[in-house]
């Protein structure tokens, strides 16, 4: 996903803190879901809800007037939060929840003293769309007030995705809880005074709107919230027993609540057709997230869920005959491509396949979603130079800005380690369970190529022992395409996504504007290789055979070195949500004695909710919180270590 740091916050947050000990005392965001509407939370204001298919725009928030004092925290059962308001003028408890098989939100509020009050807006994140909303006052049986919300189609749901259809929302209240217009066409302001419960109902067309809301109304606050609780504890059966043989029964317990919390958020981000959403700012369905996820869900024992995301992406793969970079969940046809599709996360698909069936041993169904695997593994195919796969140009160091766009077409050590895993297991596979797609002349094709890359891969990115992310010399073989999607590689110009891009002089592509610009005197970057220590972590967490584990220990210890030495695992300040997952789990693979010490310091970088968000810097939560890929990575780490 396309994200950039800005030079301006990474000085303001390296003055601040040298490093966090503990941000459970930052305010978190936390999610609550059922697969149809999902709901982002933070402290006493919802930020965004949205449904009922989670590639959809923000439809309302709620902002609170005066919260005073906040403490928020989640039922035990799960899947309802609660939160205590403080105030001059009295106190507050909210309690949310989003209850199974319905189309809705509930708020239920008591509140002593002065009212307390709310501003809804409607489109928070699309104020420029507001000509696709209309908002009116409805009647609803029982409901103290109540306003119907249409919002045409064309609103974007992600970025310049705008969503084919549109949606419906309800607003209503009872009890002491009431709705008035506040001059905003968009806007209307809730006010709770004594005990009122608020009801929130998102559908996509009219004729579901007047079902859901006759749903709503026969169901009160607490029977809903007793659902969702239900559900939640359904779900957590699943999870595994915690052995802890290296834990304290202080961290024990801490650890099952964070495993507990962690299961409730990756699945109330789960899509009910099987896509997890990247975070609040991502309503979107992104192919390495979806990994990370895999890993998560196998490590927490949901493998249905699991079972369920791959069946999604071969659900998409039937009706396009191709995956992109992103998908969007229930919306057809809308793909976020980026510079290249074809690699690294098409050797994602593969190796989360194998990593199910391994857990599995579901063939059935492997075979069943055989016809992508085999797509998937020829289009890597396509994209060998010299035994190496080039970079997609939305990983997550390019797209954060760790190393530059212009090593696009050189080679990449991940992709290309992905693509010879992969298709190695995968031909183990069909060894032991022939398919019956695959002639005999593809199957020596893929063979042929994996050895091949596997015969030069150190050749390509081992220099003195140093493991390099990146070698120039593929690009010398390059044939440039005219146009490709993704960033405008202009001097100066503004950080975003473009559909199409123009090729300018070597591996710089411009937008139309840009092409149109001066270009005097830009020329491509001398080419330069790149070490990233996390990177080194990753052979050992996809378990890669092609290197020994004298070699994997051997990057192991080198990152051990650079911690020990600066008290980082990179020399800049900026750590990835998942660099102290893969690092914890790379240790724990190897019993290493660093892990605790890691251990500690991954779990202190929980915000209050108990997850991991985007980025740290110098130890602070940056950008997307509560994020189900680095949550995900990070719990499955914190099991094997524990266990």
């Amino acid at each position: 996903m396309f994200k950039k740091l800005t030079a301006a916050f990474l000085l303001v947050a390296a003055g601040a803190a040298s490093a966090a000990a503990d941000n459970t005392g930052i305010s978190g965001t936390h999610a609550i879901g059922n697969g149809k509407v999902c709901v982002y939370a933070k402290d006493a204001d919802i930020p965004s809800v949205f449904g009922p298919v989670y590639s959809a725009p923000t439809l309302l928030s709620m902002t609170s007037e005066d919260p005073g004092e906040v403490r928020s925290e989640p039922a035990r059962t799960g899947g309802v939060w609660r939160t205590w308001l403080k105030r001059d003028g009295g106190e507050a408890t909210l309690t949310d929840c989003v209850p199974p098989r319905r189309d809705l939100l509930v708020r239920d509020i008591k509140a002593s003293g002065e009212p307390l009050i709310f501003l809804v807006e409607f489109l928070p994140e699309n104020r420029s769309f507001k000509d696709h909303l209309t908002l009116q006052p409805a009647k609803i049986k029982g409901a103290t007030s109540a306003f119907i919300a249409k919002v045409t189609a064309g609103v974007p749901f992600y970025s310049a995705y705008a969503s084919p259809s549109e949606y419906h929302a309800a607003i209503f209240t009872t009890g002491g809880a009431s709705l008035e217009t506040t001059g905003d066409p968009a806007a209307l302001r809730l006010t709770t005074d004594g005990e009122g419960t608020v009801y929130v109902v998102v559908t996509d067309s009219p004729e579901k709107i007047g079902k859901e809301i006759r749903k709503a109304r026969r169901l009160s606050a607490r029977r809903a919230a007793r659902m969702a609780g239900r559900y939640s504890k359904r779900t957590r059966r699943n999870l595994p027993e915690i052995v802890a043989r290296t834990l304290s029964p202080t961290d024990r317990d801490e650890l099952d609540n964070t495993l507990k919390l962690v299961s409730d958020y990756v699945l109330a981000q789960q899509d009910e057709g099987g896509g997890i959403l990247a975070g609040k700012n991502y309503h979107m369905a992104y192919v390495r997230d979806q990994y990370g996820n895999s890993r998560g869900l196998l490590a927490m024992g949901h493998l249905d869920r699991a079972k369920k995301l791959l069946d999604y992406y071969y659900r998409i793969w039937l009706r396009h005959g191709l995956i992109h970079n992103a998908q969007p969940m229930g919306v057809e046809g809308a793909f976020h491509c980026h510079e290249d599709d074809n690699t690294e996360i098409t050797g994602y698909l593969v190796v989360q396949a194998m990593d199910y069936y391994f857990q599995s041993g579901d063939f059935r169904f492997v075979n069943r979603i055989m016809p992508m695997l085999r797509w998937a593994v020829q289009a890597q195919q396509a994209d060998i130079i010299d035994g190496m796969l080039p970079f997609n140009g939305d990983e997550t160091y390019i797209a954060g800005g760790i190393i530059p766009r212009d090593v696009m077409y050189h080679g990449s050590a991940e992709a290309t380690l992905l693509f010879i895993e992969g298709t190695w297991r995968l031909l183990d596979y069909l060894e032991l369970h022939p398919s019956g797609i695959w002639t005999d002349e593809e199957i020596e094709s893929m063979r042929k190529d994996a050895d091949l890359c596997a015969d030069l891969y150190r050749g390509n990115f081992f220099i003195d022992d140093k493991l390099y992310i990146n070698n120039p010399d593929r690009e010398k073989k390059v044939v440039y395409p005219e146009t490709r999607p993704g960033v405008c590689l202009y001097p100066g110009a503004p950080t975003a996504h473009y559909p199409v891009t123009y090729h300018f002089k070597g591996n710089l592509y411009f937008c139309e504007d840009c092409m149109r610009k001066d270009t005097t005197g830009i020329e491509p970057a001398v080419p330069r290789r790149y070490t990233i220590p996390s990177a080194y972590l990753f052979p050992i967490y996809i378990d890669a055979c092609l290197l020994s584990d004298h070699e994997k220990m051997a990057l192991l210890e080198d990152v051990v070195e650079l911690y020990k030495r600066t008290g980082r695992i990179d020399e800049r300040n900026i750590v990835l949500g998942y660099d102290y997952g893969l690092f914890l789990y790379a240790l724990a693979e190897y019993d290493h004695p660093l892990a605790g010490e890691i251990y500690r310091k991954m779990m202190d970088l929980r915000d209050s909710s108990l997850s991991w968000v985007e980025y740290y810097v110098d130890g602070i939560p940056f950008n997307t919180p509560c994020r189900p890929w680095e949550s995900s990575i990070n719990i499955a780490a914190a099991l094997k270590y524990s266990n």
